[in-house]
């Protein structure tokens, strides 16, 4: 099952309790300014530099991040990436979050459209914008049960 974790890389947590816990919450979906053309894979960034990528493990596959910079190392996309291994069709939202150094996000999570994962197959998001130096993670939202997984965090905190 997708809300089974395998190893701690991926942190798993209900939107709800996160609400209660850091205040209202809205999630945030991003328009298609913001959206990106999807790339083929986490490391792609097109005109940008490859500055590093970050993995969350679960029981039926992985979710990926990888963050590409400027030529003065602004992150400018970050690429997120559900590897589906095993399992049924599964209704998923990609997205980032700004964290704290521990992993605990600081600003709202920011989620493309809902796509679905199938078992075999690679569903893969790039968001393009200019973002505030720091630390982030890649996130994925379960749409069905409504649990987060989130990548290690990455970046300067």
């Amino acid at each position: 099952m997708l809300d089974r974790l395998l190893s701690p890389p991926v942190v798993r947590r209900r939107t709800a309790a996160v609400a209660v816990l850091l205040g209202t919450w809205a999630v945030t979906c991003v328009g298609p300014a913001a959206l990106a053309v999807n790339t083929g894979s986490v490391g792609d960034c097109g005109t940008l530099s490859f500055s590093g990528s970050a993995f969350g493990y679960l029981d039926n596959g992985t979710l990926s991040a990888g963050f590409c910079v400027s030529g003065t190392r602004s992150l400018r996309r970050i690429n997120v990436a559900y590897d589906k291994a095993k399992g049924a069709p599964t209704a998923v939202r990609l997205g980032y979050q700004r964290t704290d150094s521990s992993g605990v996000g600081i600003r709202k999570p920011v989620y493309g459209s809902t796509v679905t994962a199938r078992a075999g197959g690679t569903t893969l998001r790039s968001f393009s914008l200019p973002v505030s130096p720091g630390c982030y993670h890649g996130v994925m939202l379960n749409t069905a049960t409504r649990f987060q997984y989130v990548t290690k965090v990455w970046g300067d905190c």
